[in-house]
């Protein structure tokens, strides 16, 4: 009887050890997910929302530049200059941005026309700087539709880390309970030995 009531405490204490265990590991994984789930929502606010600011800004240069080459405004290569000028500094942030492979395609493209804005505004072609114009505007508009696109597979990202989180931390709940039922039916019967084992005297008298 002594031999089965060390082998329940060795049980237990392997029990108590994988508990242990158990609640280290969930922390890390814990960490690892808080982490990751924080770098994705980065990159959501920092290459999305805030690259969307910066196409929505580009989009009013252009519409701006586009109507004052449409109603034949003299003065029309100084203010593309003055556009450009301040296309150039929003293409440098938006450059900074993370960019998909498809994003970058776009956007080096926009920047192309837009050097084509410049050398079509010193010649004075109004008709092809009118076309080029709304191209550059079309590839935006390309470069908005990518954001939509980008920032619901970041969402979606997001979702799919906390679902499997909590996933996770349910299961990890279960075990522990199982664990803890576990230990308290070996601490239950070791009770009735030893009250078997106390009681056994008295019998025999």
């Amino acid at each position: 009887m002594w031999t089965f009531a060390i082998k329940q405490k060795m049980t237990a204490a392997a029990l108590l050890f994988a508990v242990i265990v158990l609640v280290m590991l969930t922390n890390m994984r814990e960490q690892r997910a808080a982490a990751r789930i924080s770098t994705a929502v980065t990159s959501l606010y920092e290459d999305r929302l805030v690259v969307a600011q910066y196409i929505l800004q580009l989009s009013t240069q252009l519409d701006r530049m586009i109507s004052d080459i449409e109603q034949g405004n003299p003065d029309v290569p100084a203010a593309i200059d003055d556009y450009l000028s301040e296309v150039q500094r929003l293409n440098a942030l938006y450059e900074k941005t993370r960019l998909t492979e498809m994003e970058r395609v776009n956007f080096e493209r926009f920047k192309k026309l837009c050097q084509n804005i410049a050398e079509n505004s010193m010649s004075g072609d109004r008709t092809t700087l009118l076309v080029t114009a709304r191209a550059a505007g079309d590839t935006l508009q390309s470069l908005s539709s990518i954001q939509v696109k980008e920032g619901k597979n970041k969402l979606d990202e997001v979702l799919n880390m906390t679902y499997f989180s909590n996933l996770f931390s349910y299961l990890e709940l279960a075990i522990l309970i199982i664990i803890a039922i576990i230990i308290q039916a070996l601490v239950f019967a070791s009770k009735t030995i030893r009250s078997i084992k106390n009681t056994r005297p008295e019998n025999l008298n």
